[in-house]
């Protein structure tokens, strides 16, 4: 009973029992690990284990588990309001009457954008409204300023595939299109980047609002803001069945999906390249891979010599074939006094020669 994959029906144990109530998923493990757990008469203390509890007969210290009844709520989020995991409880609180425990919200909506959101407390059917591997769509309509034409919508469409690294998302459709405001429908199969506002702002439509209509079998349809509804035995089951189509992989992409191909300057155009820098080249790697690379292009064995007039800085560190005499060679011999020291000569040449000259010679007296 340790499978390594998934098994479609199937779930962690230690997933079951939080959903029963016992815990964290971590103090479900420990429960495990101790040996309290049994799986059809038979004692499981691996983590990992899978079970169907609807098939299987769990028990913990000789009680049987079972889940609490499976509750599917559909939501309309406001804009403004924030569903991360900390708000997710009061939002759930503000909109759901009465008392249902362990609710969580399903998919993520920021602050700035408002619709649909499912709140329930299966986590099979959560997991697979969510994973993109069972390709359930959710479709976006966004409000925009300004006229969008085709050919703008295109080079949308360009920019959000490159953004999302490839993403798998529909053709973007121009529902409707006025002098004032335009509106937009994106089917996608993954989370939409937070980029899309950007990205629309960059070709003079910024959005204005951002409202997720469906999640698969799931639509908003009439439902006003901030309201709630329990979906009807109708829309369960046709949940229930939607989500074993999926867990078995018989769902495909309901339209093609934008790719490089539907790009026609990518497709036809062999010249076009896409940038790896930016417009100043590719990053520097520092000083010294400057210096390797200057030293590459003198060629081997080449020394860099100093320019005529210029023999280094004053002080500079003698050469290291040069020896240097020792402290007790040079113990005996006479110091000059450094008052007595003869002036600098006028040989050095280049910057700041004669700035030297001045500081030497005094300053000149003007011409009568």
């Amino acid at each position: 009973m340790q499978p390594q994959t998934e098994t479609p029906g199937k779930e962690r144990l230690q997933k079951i029992l939080a959903r029963a109530g016992f815990g964290s998923r971590r103090a479900c493990e420990e429960l495990i690990v101790d040996g309290r757990v049994s799986v059809n008469g038979t004692t499981v203390s691996v983590l990992g284990t899978q079970a169907d509890i609807s098939h299987d007969v769990i028990l913990v210290d000789g009680e049987r588990v079972r889940l609490p009844q499976s509750s599917y709520w559909i939501a309309n989020k406001p804009k403004g309001v924030a569903v991360s995991e900390r708000e997710a409880e009061k939002f759930i609180a503000d909109v759901i009457p009465g008392e249902h425990p362990r609710l969580f919200t399903v998919g993520r909506l920021d602050k700035g954008s408002c619709g649909l959101m499912f709140v329930t407390n299966d986590g099979r059917v959560a997991n697979i409204l969510t994973h993109p591997r069972y390709k359930v769509p959710k479709s976006y309509r966004l409000t925009v300023r300004g006229e969008v034409s085709f050919a703008t919508a295109a080079q949308i469409e360009r920019a959000l595939y490159y953004a999302m690294n490839g993403g798998r998302f529909e053709r973007i459709r121009v529902v409707r299109a006025s002098r004032h405001q335009s509106i937009l429908r994106i089917t996608a199969y993954e989370s939409l980047p937070g980029s899309l506002r950007d990205i629309c702002l960059k070709f003079d439509h910024p959005i204005s609002l951002m409202e997720r209509v469906r999640i698969g079998p799931l639509e908003l349809r009439d439902l006003a803001p901030g309201v709630s509804r329990k979906l009807r035995t109708q829309e369960i089951q046709a949940l229930q069945d939607y989500c074993r189509r999926a867990e078995a992989f018989e769902i495909e992409y309901e339209h093609d999906l934008v790719s490089s191909e539907k790009f026609g300057r990518d497709a036809h155009a062999p010249e076009f390249k896409r940038k790896k820098h930016g417009h100043r080249g590719p990053r520097a790697g520092g000083q010294k891979q400057a210096m390797a690379q200057a030293q590459e292009r003198r060629g081997p064995g080449s020394r860099r010599r100093p320019q005529d007039g210029h023999e280094g800085r004053a002080g500079a560190r003698p050469d290291r074939g040069t020896r240097q005499p020792s402290a007790d060679e040079t113990e005996g011999e006479a110091r000059p006094d450094p008052r007595r020291a003869k002036p600098p000569s006028f040989e050095r040449r280049g910057p700041g020669a004669r700035a030297q000259r001045r500081g030497q010679m005094g300053r000149r007296r003007p011409r009568d």
